[in-house]
Formats: C-alpha cells, sequence, structure tokens
C-alpha cells in the first residue's frame, strides 16, 4: 500500500479527531532491525512546522517495539513545546521506549489488539563468540534474591564468591551502567508523566513509572488496556469507530513493511534466479570401484578445477531493499531505508557463505506518488556470515547476528 492509499487513512481519522495527526513506525518484521532513535528528532521537526500555527492539539499513532529512551524523551518534549494536547494512538504495540513516549500523553488511546510494555532498560553486551547478551539490572537482582531466599547463602564469604563468579561473567562497569539506566529510565518516565499530570495526580508518577520498571518479570510481557488502566495510565474510553480507524492505519502499515514475512537471507538470494543458479551444487561424481587409480585422479582434478574456477568467476549480487522506519503524515512524509547487496558462493565442500553490504542508510522524503516498498530486506553487517553447511540449493540458512545499533538500520 503506497502513501498516498495510506494517508487516506490518516485523513479520515484527522476528521474524527479533529485534529492534526503523525505517523512514527519502526518495522517489526522478523529478521529485520527497526528501532526508536534520536535521528528522528529531526525529521518530527519537519512534521511540527507542516502544521498549521492555529492547531493546539496533535495525535501521534505509534507502532514500534521501542529503542532509544532518551529520543522518546526528546520527541514528545518537541510536542508539549508547540501543543496543548497530545494523544498517542497505539493500534498494535508500543513496547519499551514507545511505552516512554506513551506516558507523555494526555491520553492513550489503546486499540483492544494494542500492548505497551515494561520500560526496564535492556543491556546487550557482545561476548567473544560474536552473540549478544541482553540483560536488565533487575536480573542481577533477582539473581541475588535467589541466592538469599532459595538457596539460603547468607554467610559473607560464600556470598562473596558467588558474587565474584557474577562479575567474571558480567563486568562490573556493565552492571553499573544497567542500573544507571534503570534509574534513568524511571526518571524519564516520572517527567514525561509530570507533563500533563495535575493536582493530586502528580503524587502518582513515580510510583507509575517504578512499577512499570520494575514490577514485570520480562521484558517482552504485554501490558493490555485493561492492565494499562490498573497501572493508573490515561487509557482513554472505547471508542468502535476510532478503533476501526486505527486498525485500518496499521493494516496499510503492515503492508508497506511486510511485517507477516520473515526475512531469512539465503532464502532472499535464493530467490532470484541468477542467485540461486550461482550456487547450484556440483553434480556428485559415481567412479567404478575398480576404476584406475590415474582415471580416479584425474576426475578429482576435474572436480577441484572446477570448483576454483567457480570462486573465481564474479560473484552474483542480489540487491535489498528495507524500510527501517516512516514518519508520515498527510503533509510531510519520510523513511529510513537501507539499500545493499548481497553476494554468496558455493564452497569446494558444498557450504555456502553469504555476504552482505549496506551501500546506503538514511532518511528519504518520499510522495504519495511513491510506488510499492520493494521486498523489504536486512541491512546486513559487511564482515562475512559464518558459512553454513548446505547439501542443496534450497537448504541451509546462515545464523545472522547483529551488533547493537543506534539508529534505525
Amino acid at each position: 500500500m503506497n502513501l498516498g492509499e495510506r494517508s487516506k487513512g490518516y485523513q479520515a481519522l484527522e476528521e474524527y479527531r479533529k485534529r492534526p495527526l503523525v505517523v512514527y513506525a519502526t518495522t517489526t518484521r522478523p529478521g529485520v532491525p527497526g528501532q526508536m532513535s534520536g535521528d528522528t528528532v529531526r525529521e518530527f521537526v519537519d512534521q511540527i512546522d507542516a502544521i498549521p500555527l492555529g492547531e493546539k492539539s496533535i495525535d501521534i499513532l505509534v507502532h514500534s517495539t521501542g529503542g532509544d529512551a532518551l529520543a522518546a524523551w526528546k520527541i514528545m518534549s518537541l510536542l508539549r513545546e508547540r501543543f496543548e494536547k497530545v494523544g498517542v494512538l497505539v493500534p498494535f504495540m508500543a513496547f519499551s521506549a514507545a511505552t516512554l513516549f506513551a506516558l507523555g500523553a494526555d491520553e492513550i488511546v489503546m486499540h483492544p489488539h494494542a500492548s505497551l510494555g515494561p520500560i526496564d532498560p535492556q543491556i546487550g553486551i557482545m561476548q567473544p563468540d560474536g552473540t549478544v547478551r541482553q540483560f536488565a539490572y533487575e536480573d542481577v537482582g533477582a539473581f541475588l534474591r535467589f541466592l538469599a531466599t532459595e538457596v539460603k547463602i547468607t554467610e559473607q564469604a560464600h556470598t562473596s564468591a558467588v558474587i565474584e563468579k557474577l562479575f567474571s561473567v558480567v563486568d562490573p562497569v556493565h552492571v553499573g551502567a544497567a542500573k544507571r539506566a534503570s534509574e534513568l529510565s524511571s526518571s524519564i518516565g516520572e517527567r514525561l508523566l509530570l507533563t500533563h499530570m495535575t493536582g493530586e495526580d502528580k503524587t502518582r508518577a513515580r510510583q507509575i513509572a517504578e512499577n512499570l520498571n520494575k514490577s514485570f518479570f520480562a521484558h517482552g510481557d504485554a501490558v493490555s488496556r485493561r492492565r494499562a488502566k490498573e497501572l493508573h495510565l490515561k487509557v482513554a474510553k472505547e471508542d468502535r469507530e476510532l478503533e476501526r480507524l486505527m486498525w485500518g492505519a496499521f493494516l496499510g502499515l503492515e503492508e508497506y513493511f511486510q511485517l507477516r514475512v520473515p526475512f531469512h537471507p539465503l532464502q532472499h538470494y535464493i530467490n532470484s534466479p541468477a542467485g540461486a543458479a550461482s550456487l547450484v551444487p556440483l553434480a556428485p561424481v559415481a567412479l567404478p570401484a575398480n576404476a584406475p587409480p590415474q582415471v580416479v585422479q584425474q576426475v578429482w582434478q576435474a572436480v577441484l578445477q572446477q570448483a576454483a574456477d567457480n570462486l573465481r568467476s564474479a560473484a552474483v549480487e542480489v540487491p535489498y531493499s528495507l524500510v527501517n522506519a516512516v514518519l508520515e503524515s498527510t503533509r510531510v512524509a519520510s523513511e529510513f531505508r537501507t539499500i545493499g547487496k548481497l553476494t554468496a558462493f558455493r564452497g569446494p565442500n558444498g557450504e555456502i557463505q553469504l555476504n552482505g553490504s549496506d551501500t546506503c542508510s538514511k532518511w528519504t522524503a518520499i510522495s504519495e506518488q511513491a510506488t510499492e516498498a520493494q521486498p523489504a530486506t536486512i541491512g546486513m553487517p559487511t564482515e562475512a556470515i559464518p558459512p553454513v553447511a548446505s547439501t542443496g540449493v534450497a537448504t541451509g540458512t546462515p545464523k545472522v547476528v547483529l551488533p547493537p545499533k543506534t539508529g534505525h538500520a
């Protein structure tokens, strides 16, 4: 669904709510990275400047699994400087930093299918094997409570030994960073709530933020509309027509991002006829048991020569393009898109090595005449992906481990 069609849904929401609408969405397609980040702030400035000065209220429709808490604070601060009333519409999900962002709204309009989430920050630590270990400060506290209440280790000597073991796995500096991040999250949550709370409600701000930060057992725990009300969030009353319009807007984003189509790099590569042809395995060699040794040696030399020729031949490049995020309205629209190429080859032993490199990652303006998004694929790290054993063209998927990202890509 192109922007022109999506804009019809946005216009319907504006007419129903009688206020401007801006849509901010980051991709939640499996296998494709996307998160709220600071580079969106400048794009929001263009959205705000495009709204007539007489408008005093605004709605932000959000779809995101989160990202940078400081970006959420900065964006909501911009909106609060310009508008007297801010509404946040959540058609499906607004987790983590997106939940933080919603705390700054005068009202949160949640579809029955929508979920918010805890605001406990997750710290990613790169391991020696290239994988990323995620943990939160609350994980450390839970471990210490486990020692005291379940294992019942109370003697200082034993406790010190266990703590030493913990710090051999997790750097103490990282634990300190997790603690600061947790405190920052609660602080931002409280500040955002205080931007619109009045009277006795102000006394609840800190407790609401602390509950969202520390009372959940999993970062991905979903906060439904009913549960959000129990947490004393300013959730709007049910409105079936508004919910219908919100869901229609989300379906347009879902189609554009291809959210229901998981991305697999190797599958994308072999879906290209040229890519598939380049990975056709060598035909098996069948020699009679009584073949002369000289013949056997000649055959294997020919096989090895063919494999070497394949390695020396020009690699087939398969392009990819993905939309990591969009910020759009009926007035202005931009998207963060990553463009690059994949290359692959099959080694002598049949293993496939797949490499990817981004050639362009940036925010660009889009128009209503823009065509459908190209099949979205992932922005791959420039280093080679570990080889994957494969016995045929259609089997074997490389394991892609993406480093922590600070932007949309």
